[in-house]
């Protein structure tokens, strides 16, 4: 075996060597992980509606971040925040909130969560994680829940029918009632009234004539 082969035998030989050594630690550094998700429900009371209601996730204090930090939710159900991944122990912060929009008459859930993951080594020599959130209060919970209320607009007031006014006819004055041919003192009345008519006449032509024969 000449030098140049000796060489080429003395650079495989410390190669695969150092694959040997190489591989144990590929091996943990790939099981050295952990990986969480944060699932979100909505629940919205009153009427249905079709809007997509928007939940924000925002990293703290430089906790790893989701593969998205919006997840969208149509009327009432549950979306995940997915791809967190965690390589060594700790406490990482998030905030969760809903983003309020623009229905009329509806009334969105302000709670604002502050999420902890906590990491920790496990007896296998790899990673879990732990996750509680709190939110309006100081107690842990492990629901991230956005409850929604929409009032629909009460039915106006029907303005009422005016009434109904029967109108009342006008009475005539009543006309003065002439005498009845039947009743005994007009008749009297109209014949004495006739008799000094005629005299009143009889006198004024005697006066007119009679004086002119004397003469």
């Amino acid at each position: 075996m000449n030098n140049a082969q000796k060489r080429t035998l003395r650079r495989i030989i410390i190669e695969a060597a150092l694959l040997l050594l190489l591989l144990p630690l590929q091996a943990r550094a790939a099981e050295y992980k952990c990986t969480a998700e944060l699932p979100v429900e909505v629940r919205t009371s009153g009427a249905a509606t079709a809007e997509r209601f928007t939940i924000t996730l925002t990293p703290e204090d430089g906790a790893p971040a989701p593969a998205a930090d919006t997840v969208r939710v149509k009327g009432s159900g549950t979306a995940s925040f997915t791809g967190l991944t965690y390589t060594a122990p700790g406490d990482y912060r998030y905030t969760v909130r809903q983003c309020a929009g623009g229905t009329a008459h509806m009334t969105y859930d302000a709670t604002v969560y502050t999420v902890t993951v906590r990491v920790t080594n496990q007896p296998n020599g790899g990673l879990g994680a732990e996750i509680w959130a709190t939110g309006g209060s100081s107690e842990k919970t492990g629901l991230l829940l956005f409850q929604n209320r929409y009032d629909p607009p009460a039915a106006p007031t029907p303005t009422p029918a005016p009434a109904k006014t029967t109108p009342v006819p006008a009475h005539p004055a009543p006309k003065p009632a002439l005498p009845q041919t039947a009743d005994p003192m007009p008749v009297t009345l109209l014949a004495a009234l006739a008799v000094l008519s005629a005299g009143g006449l009889m006198g004024l032509y005697y006066n007119k004539y009679g004086r002119k024969e004397r003469k």
